[in-house]
């Protein structure tokens, strides 16, 4: 049915306008490398965790107090370990890849990085899905559960520690 398919469009780009509006959607200028964008903002959230633990090791090591020192960590029952900057896509960003080891190749003042942007996305990149699970909206249209890769590791730790406590993810 067409004008449901409209509505759904229609309320797909609303709620993409929202999420823009509440800052959790960034949009890249035309013609620019989207990917670069996506990859450097989770890169740089990656960095400042790891900046912030170092703060805090630092600071526990001088004898302060953890409540001493407001954290930006979230209060859960995560890990450290898998806190930081993520990137959820189906792409596989070959063409960063790619730019990343041609750089590293052509240009001998830039050394190969400890962390390549091919082991970071190993860990970082979240694959998902979409699964009709039986669900429908308030005019009987399907309604699809958002799926991520269950083998990611923060989605492995996210559902194992919602299943034995709320860790305050919902």
């Amino acid at each position: 049915n067409n004008a449901s398919d409209a509505k759904m469009i229609t309320e797909e780009v609303e709620e993409l306008r929202n999420l823009r509006v509440q800052g959790f959607l960034v949009a890249c200028p035309p013609g620019d490398d989207d990917d670069a964008y996506g990859l450097a903002l989770a890169r740089r959230e990656e960095d400042r965790i790891l900046l912030e633990q170092q703060q805090q090791q630092q600071d526990e090591s001088m004898g302060m107090e953890e409540d001493d020192v407001p954290s930006l960590l979230p209060q859960q029952n995560l890990p450290k370990t898998v806190l930081g900057g993520y990137v959820v896509s189906n792409d596989f960003f070959n063409d960063a890849i790619r730019r990343e080891e041609n750089k590293h190749t052509n240009d001998p003042l830039h050394r190969r990085p400890t962390n390549s942007l091919r082991s970071w996305l190993k860990k970082n990149r979240i694959s998902y899905s979409f699964a009709n699970v039986g669900t429908s909206g308030m005019n009987g249209e399907k309604r699809l559960e958002f799926l991520p890769n269950p083998r990611n590791e923060l989605i492995e730790r996210m559902d194992a520690c919602n299943r034995l406590t709320n860790c305050g993810m919902r």
